[in-house]
């Protein structure tokens, strides 16, 4: 007797789902994982399982140990890191268990043991920025180590192994070509334009009903300029005030026409209260669904989002201004570089 098969998607941002949608669709019955960032404006929209917090706020950024404080707050963050970690497998192992199951989403997320586990595991992109690192070969330590590790969910010395250079990551599902030697042979480009056309209209309905888009309230009329917003500050890669600039340059080049902010999702800034008498569009759909459903603006405009590479019928506008930190210089030389290829 065959087991019942099982997709499962873990994913941290309405992007990588979004794409998942559009390569497997949506089935109730699948598993979907989501971490504690995802928006929950999207994911109570489905049956889920919601992934414990990590250890600490930004990732493994561990406190000062200069003090009581730093240490007790290091010890609670590795307690609370176990304590989800534990739950989430218990959780994972009762609901695939005795099911032949298929992994698609993030594996460089924290708790994603699963796709180390798994011999059907499959990446799917979570931005193209993210395969600007060098892709490392699977860590071996020694095979009792490596059980170990694997035991207590530590699967890679660096996360760019995640991206799709394991054994058991047999897909990685990319927007573009890539031709990294370790994991060349295994991405498959995938076209958003044509999945979403190859649709019906039910299943698209279906997706815009569970990213909450209703199109009749989505009217970009006359000479438009879409700014894509970037959680630039709240990754720690400018401050508050410089971000806000690279805003106001879009606003001052383009003040003769109607202005619309699309803040990131986990952009946490209330623009309402920043730029006054501006459109503002929810941030908890991808972007990639408005050229989908023929919505482009007259110019779309950002530092460094890829997302502007969809807006096939958009000027695109990519900020000039001075850049402090030396990521964000390199992000967007890269996004130029893109741009530069896709014309």
């Amino acid at each position: 007797m065959s087991k019942e098969h099982k997709n499962v998607c873990l994913v941290t941002t309405v992007y990588s789902f979004f794409l998942y949608l559009l390569i497997k669709g949506y089935n109730e019955n699948d598993i979907f994982i989501f971490t504690a960032w995802f928006p929950k404006e999207v994911s109570k929209n489905i049956p889920h399982i919601q992934m414990p917090p990590v250890a600490f706020r930004y990732g493994a950024k561990m406190y000062s140990t200069d003090s009581i404080k730093g240490i007790f707050q290091n010890v609670f963050g590795y307690c609370r890191y176990f304590y989800g970690y534990i739950k989430l497998r218990i959780l994972f192992f009762i609901k695939t268990c005795n099911k032949e199951i298929d992994i698609y989403g993030h594996a460089q997320t924290p708790f994603s043991y699963m796709f180390y586990e798994n011999e059907n595991s499959n990446i799917i992109e979570d931005g193209l920025q993210n395969y600007n690192p060098n892709i490392c070969e699977t860590h071996k330590i020694n095979p009792i180590i490596d059980k170990i590790l694997h035991l207590c969910g530590i699967y890679f010395l660096n996360a760019n192994e995640a991206l799709g250079s394991h054994k058991n990551i047999k897909t990685v599902y990319l927007t573009r070509e890539f031709n990294h030697p370790l994991i060349k042979d295994k991405v498959e480009v995938i076209d958003i334009e044509k999945k979403w056309n190859n649709l019906t209209d039910n299943e698209q309905n279906e997706i815009l009903d569970i990213f909450n888009v209703n199109v009749a309230n989505i009217n970009f009329d006359g000479k438009t300029a879409l700014i894509l917003s970037q959680p630039l500050s709240e990754d720690n890669l400018a401050t508050y005030e410089d971000e806000l600039k690279i805003y106001d340059e879009f606003i001052d080049k383009f003040s003769d026409y109607e202005i619309i902010i699309k803040p990131h999702p986990r952009d946490e800034k209330d623009y309402t209260k920043i730029y006054h008498n501006m459109k503002i569009i929810d941030k908890h759909f991808p972007i990639e669904l408005l050229n989908l459903i023929n919505i482009n603006p007259t110019v779309v405009c950002s530092a460094i989002s890829t997302a502007l590479l969809n807006f096939k019928n958009s000027e695109i506008y990519v900020y000039q201004g001075e850049l402090k930190n030396e990521r964000l210089k390199k992000l967007r030389e890269e996004l130029i570089k893109l741009i530069n290829e896709k014309n």
